[in-house]
């Protein structure tokens, strides 16, 4: 039903819920609106299904669309920011306004777009009236003289179709110059406060923004709620979406420079109850320079790794949830051991990091581009070293251990809590214990966790002013927390097979090195490294 509009939909639901018209005959309804590309309100009234008077009954009760009476006398100021040729061609006329509000007289109270466009161009909120065809005709007449749209019937076209007038008003609205230094402010400030990412969202008759800065939502100025929408398709002309798509998601790209830098922006829309949504991920396309000891692991970690990354074949995993920095290690990894003389490939959904001498290949599953497809590819181009971005199922995960069996380095990130939960995770997965032993060289579970400022603990805010490093927050950065197990054939077998880890298995493994995450964050807690011990979060 993705053909739908809201209001359609919430005349669908309204129906639905109070049994006005039969299940069977909604089901035809949908069928035959679809198949002849108009309105749900029309067809079910050519059909028979519901009477006009039963139709305006249901608008006004359940949509708050009125039906409009015209008065004696009715005196109508046109708005000048709306030209007479645009409401023309979609049947609407603004009734009154307020200082928040207009009321629009439509024939077609369903059509979204005319309405966002309205909207977005007045920066009003809109209130919808029902006019009949003869109703429009003699405002139109008062407000606007005898120019009425030849084109005018009951039946207008569906409100899924942009017109040409739509999209230019869509476009006039977000090139306005307020509209257009937001957004560069807004994406400037994120950058210079090190945001991941940016989110817009409506709320009510108000908008939202927050930056995501170590992995914290902080709210931002947001724009005027009026402002949003303008704000919103700008950034869709941008990333090359489809401005007047208001319903389905879409995701797109944006580039730009912020004070030099370059800056890969991944955008996605949503529709929200009360309107959409945008998310904005902050990508730097400049090379990533991170190494292993700039990532803040203990000297156990950071050693454990680095004699792992000494193996030519085999696998090694990096786990945790969607957050932990599971991309930034595997990055890392590659650039310790980068030589000019290997061929080191990564697959990746995205390509978050340019890293030089590395190969990257983007995932891409619109077109069939898939991990698995991609990885069958690498193998034919002679590769040293594979990065995978995640192992997310079965078949990745077989030609990920075939490949470690014959010569391979693969490097992967997998999704569990904990290092060891890796293997009966992959067991799940259908890669059999032998295998597996034969294969996985370590694995390592990280998260990351927000460090303590070092200019407060320094004494640089000793006068009681805001610390300028952290903006008085007490936090500045992140330090990354982990367990890593170099695992044994014998050990492997044996995690694979067990549902609880033994006491004597816990044993073996200390033996090797092993140290739990949480012991990892005990230490670090009492280092005072780490801010606010309280609040380090759950590490389940």
């Amino acid at each position: 039903m993705d053909f739908l509009g809201p209001l359609e939909l919430r005349l669908k639901e309204a129906i639905e819920r109070n049994n006005t018209v039969a299940k069977e005959d909604v089901g035809r309804a949908l069928h035959a609106a679809e198949l002849a590309g108009q309105r749900l309100d029309t067809t079910l009234v050519e059909l028979g299904f519901l009477s006009e008077l039963q139709l305006f009954d249901i608008l006004s009760t359940e949509l708050g669309v009125r039906e409009f009476t015209l008065p004696p006398s009715i005196s109508i100021t046109p708005i000048d920011k709306l030209p007479p040729s645009y409401l023309a061609e979609v049947n609407v006329i603004p009734l009154s306004t307020s200082n928040e509000t207009v009321a629009l007289g439509m024939v077609n109270p369903f059509d979204d777009l005319a309405v966002a466009c309205i909207e977005l161009k007045t920066g009003l909120n809109a209130t919808r009236v029902r006019l009949s065809p003869s109703t429009f005709s003699e405002l139109w007449k008062s407000a606007y003289g005898e120019h009425v749209n030849a084109a005018l019937t009951e039946h207008i076209a569906p409100a899924v179709a942009a017109s040409v007038s739509d999209l230019a008003m869509l476009r006039d609205s977000a090139s306005e110059a307020p509209v257009v230094r937001f957004v560069q402010n807004a994406i400037r400030r994120s950058v210079e406060m090190g945001a991941s990412d940016i989110h817009l969202r409506p709320l009510g008759h108000k908008a939202e923004m927050l930056f995501r800065v170590d992995g914290e939502l902080i709210a931002q100025l947001p724009p005027d709620g009026a402002m949003l929408a303008a704000v919103i398709s700008r950034l869709k002309i941008m990333a090359g979406l489809d401005i007047s798509e208001r319903r389905l998601p879409q995701d797109g790209k944006i580039r730009t420079n912020i004070a030099g830098r370059a800056i890969d922006i991944r955008m996605s829309t949503l529709a929200l109850a009360d309107g959409e949504g945008v998310v904005l991920r902050l990508l730097s396309r400049e090379l990533t320079r991170a190494s292993l000891s700039d990532l803040g692991f203990s000297q156990a970690i950071s050693i454990g790794l680095e004699q792992s990354l000494h193996n030519h074949d085999g696998l090694l995993l990096v786990t945790g949830p969607t957050g932990s920095g599971k991309s930034t290690t595997l990055h890392a990894m590659m650039r310790r051991i980068w030589r000019p003389e290997l061929s080191i490939v990564s697959i990746e959904d995205p390509v978050e990091y340019r890293s030089e001498g590395i190969s990257q290949i983007e995932v891409d599953e619109k077109i069939g581009l898939t991990f698995p497809k991609i990885l069958r590819s690498v193998l034919r181009h002679d590769p040293d070293v594979i990065m995978v971005g995640e192992i997310r199922d079965a078949e990745t995960a077989a030609i990920a251990v075939q490949a470690a069996l014959t010569g391979h380095l693969v490097l992967a990130t997998l999704h569990t809590n904990s290092a060891l939960a890796a293997i009966p995770r992959l067991v799940d997965m259908g890669v059999e214990p032998y295998m597996l032993a034969a294969v996985l060289r370590g694995v390592l579970a990280q998260r990351l966790l927000k460090r303590r400022c070092a200019a407060c603990d320094n004494g640089a805010a000793e006068d009681g002013s805001p610390c300028a490093s952290c903006n008085g927050t007490g936090a500045k950065g992140r330090v990354a927390v982990g367990e890593f197990a170099r695992l044994e054939p014998v050990l492997v077998e044996a995690l694979a097979t067990t549902a609880e880890v033994s006491e004597e298995l816990r044993h073996q493994l200390g033996l090797t090195g092993y140290v739990p995450l949480q012991h990892d964050l005990d230490v670090r807690r009492r280092s005072g490294e780490i801010y606010r011990d309280g609040e380090a979060g759950d590490l389940r």
